[in-house]
C-alpha cells in the first residue's frame, strides 16, 4: 500500500487523476487460505466492480499493483472487456512462485520458476502451509495462463529490477511486455556527512530469518571496536536482538521507528546494512532511502540486491549468509574510516538518477503513453 500512495501522489501532482479500487487483506476478511486461494482462480465480483468501475471513470490505464489472491488476474479481463489497457506493478514473485518469494524451508527457491504446472508448490504447501490454499492459487495461475489472461489482457508487467524482469521472462510471460521501472522514495535530504560523530552502521529492517538477522549478529562478535550497531525493527528475532544487545554495548536496539526516524537514523550512519537471504521483490525501500541521504550500502551479494549498487559504485557486497566474510568486509570499515565518506556523493547520485520521485514520475508516464498509443493502434 506504501507504494500504492506513494505512485497515486506521485501521478495527481503531475496533473492526473486517479481513481483507486482497493479490497481489504483476506486476512482482515477473515478468509482462510483455501478461501483466499480460491478467489485468486476468478473473482467474479472484483471483475464485476472493475468493470463498472471503469464504466464510471473512464481511465485511460487501468494499474494493478497486487491482484494476487483477492482481486484475482480476472481484473485484467475486466479492462480488455472495456477496451481499456492493463499495467501491473511486479512487487513480489506471485505470477511465478505461488509463495511469492521463491523462498522454501527458509532457502531460494525455484523449483516452479519456468514450469507451466506449479506442482512443487502444491506439494510443498507453499501457500498458507496449506494444501488446499496451494491449489487452488495454483490453479489461479494456471487457468490464467490457458485463457491468455496473462499474454493478451495485461500489456506491461512492470519488473522492479532487470533480474525480476528476467525470472518473469524465463516462466514464460512475454518479453516485449515486460519492462524496468524501479520504486522511488520521497527525497529524505542528503547529508554530506554523517550527522554523528560517532560512528555507526545501520540495520533497519524486519526482524526475521531471511533478512538475515542472524548472520549479522554473528558476524558482529567478530568485528573489532570502532563501530557502533544500529538495530531499529520488529519481529520474530527480536528475542535474539535485545539479548545480543544487552550483552554488547557495541549494538543498540531502537525497536521499531517511523519513516522519519529511519531516515535520521541512516542520516547519522556511515552505511547501511541489508543482509537479506533472498532475492527481495526489489531492492528494499532502505536501500533507496539511505542513497537519498548519500549513506552508502553493504548488501548480500544476491543479484536482485547488488547489480546497481555495484554498477553505481556506492556500496560493497559479502557473501550472502556467510557471517565471516561480512565481519572481513566490516571490519575493513574499522580501519579505514575514510572508505565510506568518500561514497556519499555517489550514493546521492544514484538516488537521484534511479529512485527519484522525478524520475518515478516520468517512467510511469512512458509506460502509460507507451500503452495507450498500443491500444489505439
Amino acid at each position: 500500500m506504501r507504494v500504492l500512495d506513494h505512485e497515486r501522489a506521485l501521478l495527481v501532482g503531475a496533473g492526473h487523476v486517479v481513481e483507486q479500487y482497493t479490497l481489504p487483506a483476506a486476512e482482515t476478511l477473515g478468509l482462510s487460505g483455501v478461501r483466499a486461494g480460491a478467489k485468486a482462480v476468478w473473482n467474479v465480483e472484483a471483475a464485476r466492480e472493475v468493470r463498472a468501475a471503469i464504466r464510471e471513470f473512464g481511465p485511460d490505464v487501468v494499474h494493478a499493483h497486487t491482484p494476487f489472491p483477492l482481486m484475482s488476474p480476472s481484473v485484467f479481463r475486466a479492462a480488455r472487456r472495456e477496451g481499456v489497457p492493463a499495467v501491473t506493478t511486479l512487487h513480489s514473485y506471485r505470477y511465478s512462485c505461488i509463495a511469492g518469494t521463491c523462498v522454501r524451508d527458509g532457502r531460494i527457491c525455484e523449483d516452479c520458476v519456468g514450469s507451466r504446472l506449479k506442482l512443487p508448490g502444491v506439494v510443498h504447501r507453499c501457500y498458507h502451509e496449506s494444501a488446499g490454499a496451494s491449489v487452488a492459487l495454483t490453479l489461479g495461475l494456471d487457468v490464467h495462463r490457458a485463457v491468455g489472461t496473462f499474454h493478451r489482457a495485461v500489456n506491461r508487467y512492470l519488473a522492479l529490477t532487470d533480474f525480476s524482469r528476467r525470472l518473469l521472462v524465463r516462466d514464460g510471460y512475454p518479453a516485449d511486455r515486460v519492462v524496468v521501472k524501479p520504486n522511488s522514495v520521497p527525497d529524505p535530504g542528503f547529508r554530506p556527512r554523517p550527522d554523528s560523530e560517532e560512528r555507526r552502521v545501520l540495520f533497519a529492517g524486519r526482524l526475521i530469518e531471511i533478512k538475515g538477522v542472524r548472520t549479522l549478529l554473528d558476524a558482529w562478535r567478530e568485528v573489532p571496536p570502532g563501530l557502533k550497531l544500529v538495530v531499529a525493527g520488529d519481529g520474530e528475532l527480536r528475542g535474539l536482538v535485545e539479548e545480543r544487545a544487552a550483552a554488547d554495548p557495541s549494538i543498540e536496539f531502537v525497536g521499531w521507528v517511523d519513516e522519519q526516524q529511519v531516515g535520521d537514523l541512516m542520516g547519522s550512519a556511515e552505511v547501511s546494512l541489508v543482509p537479506s537471504q533472498w532475492y527481495e521483490g526489489a531492492p528494499p525501500l532502505v536501500i533507496l532511502r539511505s542513497l537519498g541521504v548519500g549513506t552508502p550500502v553493504l548488501v548480500s551479494d544476491l543479484e536482485n540486491l547488488s547489480t546497481e549498487v555495484l554498477e553505481d559504485g556506492v556500496g560493497w557486497t559479502f557473501r550472502t549468509g556467510s557471517a565471516a566474510d561480512l565481519a572481513e568486509k566490516l571490519t575493513e570499515l574499522v580501519k579505514d574510516p575514510s572508505t565510506t565518506l568518500s561514497v556519499r556523493q555517489r550514493a546521492r547520485e544514484s538516488y537521484e538518477k534511479r529512485y527519484s520521485p522525478e524520475q518515478d514520475i516520468l517512467r510511469l508516464e512512458q509506460v502509460y503513453g507507451d500503452v495507450m498509443a498500443e491500444n489505439r493502434r
